[in-house]
């Protein structure tokens, strides 16, 4: 099984076990502090096991920019029965 483990630069801050819910909570955690609405993001595949967060503001247009927020799979250890 997979875990998809979401990163501030390479902290942790969250661990999902589907790639819907890690994008939610990084992309959350990426718009505390800011309205959401003015910003556009999108995610990149960095690779087949990394992702990450791109944005650019609305109203200014241009290029995305990554943002610090990434996605990284890794394997899910469950302790034994």
């Amino acid at each position: 099984m997979t875990a998809y483990v979401v990163l501030i630069g390479d902290h942790p801050t969250a661990v999902a076990t589907d790639l819907a819910t890690a994008q939610a909570a990084a992309l959350a955690d990426e718009t505390r502090y800011s309205t959401a609405d003015q910003y556009e993001t999108k995610w990149d595949s960095y690779s087949p096991t990394e992702w990450r967060l791109m944005s650019r503001r609305k109203d200014r247009g241009g290029r995305y920019a990554w943002t610090r927020r990434s996605i990284r799979t890794a394997p899910l250890v469950t302790p034994a029965a």
